[in-house]
């Protein structure tokens, strides 16, 4: 059995990498060359999931003690405005790396989610509450009628459950490296 590999390009800005996982370090390449981070040199591995024009992308970033880090995405830059979902090497290749960094550096720490984010969506939630009691302060103060507020409140009612979801899930929280959160891989 060959040790799992990705191929990802994340943005319009960069260019496709491949990544394998050698014994000791992940390695990529791409047109501009080769790298390399020791997994015995890892800080952090962080993964996240956000919305996407493909749905939910997956996100696993790796920093290195030294500062640098790597960024693995599922879904992969084809164009302008065209993505292609990479779940199927994606999860695999981080399962496997997280096992790696923790046999390598004891010390390295496994994070899940975003406590930016969680914020984010928090706001975001709060904003479409404040729709709500802005309506329901012009209908009972006589303030101008409604109807500028009906696109705002069908948006806010219409991401009501993902807003929810978001905040319910909470802020950045440990894990452990031998069972990544399968929610965070693609495989909830």
């Amino acid at each position: 059995m060959t040790a799992p590999a990705h191929s990802v390009r994340n943005s319009l800005a960069d260019k496709e990498r491949s990544f394998t996982l050698g014994p000791d370090a992940l390695h990529w390449s791409d047109t501009g060359g080769e790298g390399r981070m020791p997994y015995a040199d890892v800080h952090d591995m962080h993964l996240i999931a956000y919305t996407s024009p493909i749905g939910e992308t997956y996100q696993c970033t790796v920093r290195a003690n030294t500062g640098d880090k790597v960024k693995l995405r599922s879904a992969h830059y084809v164009s302008l405005n065209n993505f292609e979902d990479r779940g199927a090497t994606y999860a695999p290749f981080v399962r496997a790396l997280a096992s790696r960094i923790a046999a390598a550096a004891p010390q390295a720490k496994f994070i899940a989610g975003s406590t930016a984010l969680w914020i984010v969506w928090l706001i975001v939630g709060l904003l479409c509450l404040g729709v709500f009691v802005l309506l329901i302060l012009s209908m009972f103060e006589g303030l101008p009628a409604a109807g500028p507020w009906i696109i705002a409140i069908v948006v806010c009612a219409i991401a009501a459950p993902w807003i929810s979801r978001r905040v319910r899930e909470g802020a950045a929280k440990t894990f452990d490296p031998a069972a990544p959160p399968p929610a965070l891989l693609g495989q909830s």
